[in-house]
C-alpha cells in the first residue's frame, strides 16, 4: 500500500533525491518556496504544494490540504534548510532570524500541526533532518550549530513526550553533504557525503517493522 510522504524543501539537493526515490512505489508531496517546485515535481512524478514552512498559517494550511486531499500522511520529513558560517560578528541579524526559522521553529511547527494527526490515525512518522552540527561545536558556524542543537533538543524531548504512542520521531544527522546547500561556502567538502548515500540511510530507517525505532541515526564519510 503505497505510502503519503510529504518533504519539504523538496525541489533540491537531498529533499529532491528523497522525492525521486520514494515516488517509485509512494505518493510524495514536495514542499518548497522555491518557484521551480511546480516543475521539478512535475519531472518527477509526485504532487507539490508552494509553502513557506517557516510561516506557521502557510504550513498549517498545506498540512491541511494534503490530509484532506490524501485521507492520511505517513510520513513528514522535515529536509528543508539554511546554512550560515563565518564569525558571529560577520552574520547579519535578518540572516540569523531566517536560519531558526527554517532549521528549527519549522520542524517546531509541523510537529505542533502534525501530531493531533498522527495520534487521531494512530500512528505517523516525523523524520528531522538534522546535521552532526547537532551534535558538536565547530568555530565559525555557531548559529547554524545552534538551530541544529535547538532541533536535537526538541527532538529528543518530543520523543519522551511520544514514548508510549505509536508516533515516530526520528532525528538524522548526517555529515556534511555535496549538494548547493554548502556549494559556494567554506566547507570543506573533500569528504563530503552524496546524498544518494543519506537517501539509503533514511529508507532503511523507515522500512523498519512497526514495532521498531530508530530514535537518532548518524552518516559520516570515512
Amino acid at each position: 500500500m503505497k505510502q503519503i510522504i510529504c518533504i519539504t524543501g523538496g525541489a533540491s539537493g537531498l529533499g529532491r533525491e528523497l522525492a525521486a526515490f520514494f515516488s517509485a512505489e509512494n505518493q510524495v508531496i514536495i514542499l518548497d518556496i522555491d518557484p521551480t517546485v511546480k516543475t521539478i515535481a512535475h519531472h518527477l512524478g509526485c504532487d507539490f504544494y508552494h509553502c513557506d514552512v517557516s510561516d506557521f498559517s502557510d504550513l498549517a494550511q498545506t498540512i491541511k490540504n494534503i490530509h484532506k486531499k490524501y485521507k492520511k500522511i505517513n510520513v513528514f520529513i522535515n529536509n528543508a534548510g539554511i546554512y550560515i558560517d563565518g564569525p558571529i560578528e560577520t552574520n547579519q541579524p535578518d540572516r540569523i532570524k531566517k536560519v531558526f526559522e527554517v532549521n528549527c521553529l519549522a520542524p517546531i511547527f509541523s510537529a505542533n500541526i502534525l501530531i493531533p494527526i498522527f495520534k487521531k490515525q494512530k500512528y505517523g512518522t516525523i523524520i528531522n533532518i538534522n546535521s552532526t552540527a547537532g551534535l558538536h561545536p565547530k568555530a565559525n558556524n555557531s548559529v547554524y550549530h545552534a538551530s541544529k542543537w535547538a532541533l536535537t533538543g526538541f527532538t529528543e524531548s518530543l520523543q519522551l513526550e511520544l514514548a508510549n504512542s505509536h508516533i515516530k520521531i526520528i532525528d538524522i544527522h548526517p555529515g556534511v553533504m555535496n549538494t548547493k546547500f554548502t556549494q559556494g561556502t567554506n566547507t570543506d567538502l573533500s569528504r563530503s557525503l552524496n546524498p544518494d548515500q543519506v537517501v539509503k540511510a533514511i529508507d532503511f530507517v523507515l522500512d523498519c517493522d512497526d514495532d521498531i525505532f530508530v530514535p537518532q541515526l548518524t552518516i559520516k564519510h570515512i
